[in-house]
């Protein structure tokens, strides 16, 4: 798969339902030796006005994290499920 063909997919945490925007707005960490993908630095969305959005706190998101990789979104989990 492209990143030209992910790119505009949301991230959504399955966690919390919190939406952290599209692929384009993150940025991510490769491994130097075989680079693949480590984790995506997504923004933590924390609203400071009605159509504002703070993108100065950044959210590691681990690879291993992501749940699905869907036709309109990207799916993780940033916490453990309790069950």
């Amino acid at each position: 798969m492209r990143l030209s063909e992910i790119g505009n997919k949301e991230i959504v945490d399955l966690s919390t339902g919190s939406n952290h925007g599209q692929l384009w707005d993150a940025d991510m960490l490769f491994d130097k030796k075989s680079g693949k993908i480590k984790a995506v630095l997504v923004p933590s969305l924390q609203s400071t006005g009605l159509f504002k959005k703070n993108f100065d706190n950044m959210c590691e998101l681990p690879w291993g994290n992501i749940v699905i990789i869907g036709e309109d979104m990207i799916i993780f989990q940033s916490q453990p499920s309790s069950v």
